[in-house]
């Protein structure tokens, strides 16, 4: 039981918000594991989309801001798009199209109707072929139809496979301009999931290493019943721009004080994606939604600012309680 903030804090990391070094290392040796199998799949099953070097790393196990429990990891599996070209779609700016431009394409054996390549039907053949992997228990697609979902016996995480088409920049070799994923719909939308990791790495650097930790207990806090739960690559990206412009965290107390006092500047404007491939962030999220955000981000705020008088008076049981009041019973008590 602690007796001071920092080793509520501390201890708070530990038992309930970050992944335990075990957890870590099993999870990155299961991952590789399965991308091991999908390129064994791959190679003896000719119907199966043929891969691309490695897989990059995706969604926030990779960019080390998931919490505890560890129930998904995100694969990004690239493909071979030889003999296909991206074309945007006329009815949405956002959504895209893979035309097939040889028959000899690896990409050809999924087409639509309309000579394009149906993602939809990509990851059905991803789906069929993990039955095959040692191990396995369930795969399907997931709901919004943008992923296979794959279950295996001796794991408590799910793994979310997304098949990526690179696009070349047009200037020869392997530089690619972005990737295509699938949209739900058939068709492609585009990602980098290169550009999120290099943004989360700058900031972190900047801050000596203390955002990572900072932003996995805002996304606990996130997650709690109080208001509305902001999707995590969302809440992610508000956390960059709070960041961005702040001075260098040294105290974890202080760091979460001042997102609850300048998130709400960043909540009430546009979200753009910050890779500048996709839909604001925020689309979709109406008036009331944000209200009842910001609401909580005042009163955590005002809570906050309890706890760190209390810790200046050296009242560190008092100082203990209101971070009670902020991060929920799970928070160590006093004592």
């Amino acid at each position: 039981m602690p007796y001071t903030v920092w080793g509520a804090f501390n201890e708070f990391r530990e038992k309930t918000v970050d992944l335990g070094a075990e957890t870590t290392k099993g999870a990155r040796s299961s991952r590789d594991y399965l991308v091991d199998q999908l390129k064994a799949i791959a190679k003896n099953d000719s119907a199966f989309p043929r891969l691309i070097g490695n897989y990059l790393p995706f969604g926030s196990f990779a960019r080390s801001t998931k919490i505890q429990p560890l129930d998904d990891i995100d694969i990004l599996l690239p493909l071979v798009g030889t003999g296909t070209f991206s074309v945007r779609s006329s009815n949405n700016i956002y959504t895209y199209w893979l035309k097939i431009a040889s028959p000899d394409a690896p990409l050809a054996i999924f087409p639509d109707d309309h000579g394009y390549v149906n993602s939809t039907k990509i990851l059905n053949k991803i789906k069929n072929g993990l039955s095959g992997i040692s191990k396995y228990k369930k795969a399907e697609i997931k709901k919004n139809m943008e992923a296979v979902t794959l279950s295996l016996s001796s794991y408590e995480w799910v793994f979310d496979i997304v098949p990526a088409v690179p696009i070349s920049n047009g200037q020869g070799g392997t530089a690619y301009a972005y990737y295509l994923i699938p949209n739900g719909l058939g068709d492609w939308k585009r990602t980098d999931p290169r550009i999120d990791s290099n943004n989360v790495t700058r900031i972190n650097g900047w801050h000596n290493g203390n955002f990572l930790p900072t932003v996995r207990l805002l996304k606990y806090w996130n997650g709690r019943p109080i208001a509305p739960k902001l999707a995590s690559y969302y809440f992610e990206t508000l956390a960059l721009k709070v960041f961005d412009s702040a001075s260098k965290i040294s105290d974890f107390p202080i760091a979460v004080d001042y997102f609850f006092k300048y998130c709400s500047l960043h909540l009430w404007s546009s979200c753009p994606d910050p890779k500048g491939l996709g839909p604001p962030l925020d689309d979709g999220i109406d008036y009331a939604t944000k209200k009842k955000v910001a609401d909580a981000l005042d009163e955590a705020g005002k809570y906050s600012d309890y706890a760190l008088m209390y810790e200046r008076n050296s009242e560190h049981e008092k100082a203990i309680y209101w971070w009670q009041r902020i991060f929920g019973d799970k928070f160590p008590k006093y004592g």
